[in-house]
């Protein structure tokens, strides 16, 4: 009879040995679940801030970009009666340069001083050092979901500036150089290639990286109350434009060259 109860106690022992393993790494995996859900809620709450947020702004800088440029290159191709040139120029100035440029920099005005007030109040109330006594990783929390933000929204900030911003050379296209609009679009069309458009998703993806590491470079540096803050975000957008115009000189080069 011993012999039997022996091996069925020990089954039992090692069925409850597992069943506690089971549920301990099934507790594991729903604390994990928790905090992926909630590092999505905060990239979420930054993908929105960057991207749809920015929106109105960046379509009325695109809109009137392209209106501008359309009025300045019409008129100068009016002289040598090549106004049929001007959707092409519109359209690539827009996207290989203008578009990812400009709202590159509205992206490090708008939210690189945002990214860098906001984690360089909380560098100097000691809130930072706080995540880290609690073992949050403040890079992991505060950095990423930006960085994500950034790489994902400005690109898409681009291409709907670009959009906008031919738009706004159709207007002028139309209404001073008699251009219809089914005209003005086949130019683009047969103007712009794979290539170009490449150029200003790699220059976007390029300048959303650089605003999200310099903000939150600079917010981690801050130092010395109000006033490094006010520093902090001063030193990020003067950082942040420098590195745009440099990188965008590389990039560029790349294109024409490789």
């Amino acid at each position: 009879m011993k012999s039997l109860t022996e091996p069925l106690g020990r089954a039992l022992i090692q069925m409850a040995d597992e069943t506690g393993r089971m549920i301990a790494l099934f507790s594991e995996t729903i604390l994990l679940c928790r905090h992926v859900l909630h590092q999505f809620h905060r990239t979420a709450i930054q993908l929105v801030r960057v991207g749809p947020e920015s929106l109105p702004i960046a379509g009325m800088m695109a809109l009137f970009t392209g209106i501008v440029l359309a009025m300045h290159s019409g008129y100068a191709l009016r002289e040598y009666g090549s106004e049929a040139m001007l959707s092409t120029i519109v359209a690539l100035s827009m996207v290989k340069e203008m578009g990812p440029v400009l709202t590159g920099m509205l992206v490090a005005g708008r939210m690189g001083a945002a990214f860098a007030a906001e984690i360089g109040t909380m560098r100097v109330n000691e809130e930072i050092d706080a995540l880290e006594t609690l073992g949050i990783n403040p890079v992991r929390y505060l950095c990423v979901p930006r960085l994500t933000a950034c790489i994902v929204m400005v690109p898409a900030l681009v291409v709907f500036a670009e959009i906008i911003g031919i738009l706004g050379g159709l207007i002028v296209a139309s209404a001073y150089f008699d251009i219809p609009a089914d005209s003005y679009f086949d130019s683009v069309f047969r103007s712009v290639d794979v290539e170009d458009v490449a150029e200003g998703l790699v220059k976007a993806l390029v300048f959303g990286m650089l605003i999200a590491t310099i903000s939150c470079y600079r917010g981690l540096q801050t130092r010395g109350g109000a006033r490094g803050v006010g520093e902090a975000i001063t030193r990020c957008v003067v950082q942040c434009f420098v590195w745009i115009f440099v990188s965008n000189y590389f990039v560029t080069r790349f294109f024409v060259t490789g």
